[in-house]
């Protein structure tokens, strides 16, 4: 019973559902749970045994509301007397309560030791952010690998097949095409998703797509190869930085709230249509200022969308503001692609802070 519950927990943990639940009445149990994103099937997962530990967690002190609890891919799972409780740890080491949107004071000698031990889960799941040139000797052609997608933990093997400015790839098997496609939910697609390359003892954080193209030569029952990209790897047409597989990379080091705060305003609106292409509610809330119910809607809503012209001129272009006009063609769910122009205003509080998206105006993107 125990153990189908704390299954139970922890797939109400990865919607991250604001509700408490209940639990057998056990006095005093926590978990420690990191994992790539709030949806996440895969994860890494340690039971804390210090009563001393678990007592602090408990008796944690209330601080003041807050409108969004931060980002995060720590989370702690208290059972207590039949009650649970999902706090988060953001990433300057402050500890959030999840369902009631507070902040938490934790006794000083009880966080100390939890940091520390999610230091160690961090490194574990995550892998090493290494940059494409570092990387581009480690995997020659034709090194055969394992990848595992951190979404699912999924793993196949591939290989190296070609790529100068990325690795060109394709599975070994027709098994291992099977697993990849299965992580794709059964079929193929362009979306980008944070891997793992295991390879002589390293676990190197990368990003794939899903989509087979071009030529391939393995008897694998896939017609063609993928790519894989490393932090700095270039596309091979363009020669330039794909920011979409960046982001993925990032995603894949454990590391991607802090990419995602050094962008610049450009960046955090090309991010505002990679997270609505690739579904990724997590990495729209990194960009949104409030209300991140629209957020939501829009993913809820929005199947693609494309620029119809890529270069446009910001209307306003300030240290702390910023706003660009932008046209293109969004495809609703259930509905006949349309052409809509929007201009986006981004906003931060100082220089040094990182640029959020206002109130985007779903009214306005979708045709209710």
């Amino acid at each position: 019973m125990k153990k189908w519950m704390f299954v139970s927990l922890l797939l109400v943990l990865l919607g991250v559902m604001p509700i408490i639940g209940t639990a057998d009445e056990v006095e005093g149990q926590a978990s420690l749970i990191v994992k790539s994103s709030s949806h996440s099937l895969h994860q890494t997962v340690l039971k804390i045994k210090s009563e001393k530990i678990v007592q602090a967690l408990i008796q944690a002190t209330q601080l003041e509301s807050v409108n969004q609890v931060p980002f995060s891919n720590h989370y702690v799972l208290l059972e207590d007397r039949g009650t649970v409780r999902i706090y988060t740890i953001d990433v300057n080491g402050d500890f959030y309560d999840l369902q009631q949107k507070r902040k938490l004071q934790v006794k000083s000698s009880a966080k100390k030791k939890l940091l520390s031990y999610f230091a160690g889960l961090q490194q574990h799941h995550f892998g090493t952010l290494l940059d494409w040139k570092e990387i581009d000797p480690l995997i020659p052609r034709y090194t055969t690998f394992t990848i595992t997608d951190l979404e699912t933990g999924l793993r196949f093997k591939a290989q190296r097949r070609a790529g100068n400015n990325h690795a060109d790839v394709q599975p070994i098997t027709r098994a291992d095409t099977a697993i990849m496609k299965e992580a794709y939910g059964g079929k193929w697609s362009w979306k980008r998703r944070a891997v793992l390359v295991h390879h002589n003892g390293y676990s190197l954080a990368a990003s794939m797509h899903g989509m087979p193209h071009g030529g391939g030569a393995l008897a694998n029952g896939f017609p063609g190869h993928f790519c894989i990209h490393f932090k700095d790897s270039l596309t091979h047409s363009t020669r330039s930085l794909d920011l979409s597989h960046q982001l993925m990379v990032y995603k894949a080091s454990g590391s991607l709230s802090s990419f995602v705060k050094k962008l610049s305003a450009q960046g955090v609106v090309a991010t505002f249509f990679i997270a609505l292409n690739q579904q990724d509610v997590d990495l729209l809330k990194l960009i949104y200022n409030e209300n991140l119910g629209k957020a939501e809607e829009l993913i809820n809503n929005i199947e693609a969308v494309r620029l119809t012209k890529k270069i446009n001129s910001p209307s306003l272009n300030g240290d702390l503001v910023y706003e660009i006009p932008l046209s293109f063609k969004i495809k609703e769910k259930d509905k006949r692609e349309r052409d809509v122009t929007y201009t986006f205003r981004l906003t931060r509080q100082s220089v040094t802070d990182a640029w959020l998206l206002d109130d985007v105006k779903t009214e306005q993107l979708l045709n209710k």
